[in-house]
């Protein structure tokens, strides 16, 4: 049996992080980042936000995202 030790936590090759801050970014651009942080949307159009905002990611983005973490 052979043990690998992982590196210690880091967020730039953690691929959720990346899509995180995708999303996060796309709400900000948007203006509805603000909106959602002082809770003046239904919870319907917050789910509509977040999904937008994730819809925004790319297939493109995600390979990047391989490419720069190694993955690839």
């Amino acid at each position: 049996m052979l043990c690998e030790f992982l590196l210690p936590y880091l967020p730039d090759y953690n691929l959720i992080e990346l899509a995180f801050s995708a999303m996060k970014y796309h709400l900000r651009h948007n203006g509805a980042y603000m909106q959602l942080a002082m809770m003046e949307l239904s919870d319907k159009e917050i789910y509509l936000r977040l999904l937008s905002a994730l819809y925004s990611i790319t297939p493109q983005d995600v390979w990047g995202w391989f490419m720069h973490c190694g993955y690839v």
